[in-house]
């Protein structure tokens, strides 16, 4: 019934229409409940409907740009001011948001969260503390113990 129309309805989502407003501006317009299980049901459907996303995304990107780049109006003072900035604020802030969940390998936070592989060999890590207490044995001798020092084994 509305098979043809899901060119549109993604060129629309590219350019950064939500799915809800692109079916709305079709006639005669289909509900988002069929758009749903339409794409929900249709794998490469579903993969054409991500990709228009990824390009949404894309374009909410370019519009922060354009967001912030807009020239203060001229004559805005006090309140008037700080409400158009707060407004602006709040555009660009959805934006961002929206693009992050939209397309999250580009635009999402990143965390880095690599590990490095650290082994441990317990028998090297004995070996190793065998050595070392040979090693103070022979220096203990070497040096000569002053009696009652804390490495004194003789009082112990």
């Amino acid at each position: 019934m509305y098979e043809d129309i899901w060119p549109t309805i993604f060129e629309a989502i590219a350019d950064g229409a939500s799915l809800k407003s692109a079916l709305r501006h079709l006639n005669p317009s289909p509900s988002y409940a069929w758009a749903k299980k339409t794409l929900r049901n249709d794998p490469e459907l579903h993969a054409q409907y991500r990709e228009a996303q990824q390009d949404r995304a894309d374009r909410l990107a370019e519009q922060i740009i354009e967001l912030a780049d807009t020239p203060m109006p001229k004559g805005l003072e006090g309140k008037e001011r700080s409400s158009w900035v707060q407004h602006l604020r709040v555009q660009i802030d959805a934006r961002k948001w929206t693009a992050a969940k939209l397309y999250p390998r580009i635009y999402g936070e990143r965390l880095d969260v690599s590990m490095t592989e650290a082994r441990i060999s317990i028998t090297a890590a004995l070996a190793e503390a065998e050595r070392r207490i040979i090693d103070g044995q022979l220096l203990d001798q070497s040096v000569g113990l002053v009696e009652g020092s804390p490495t004194d084994k003789s009082l112990n």
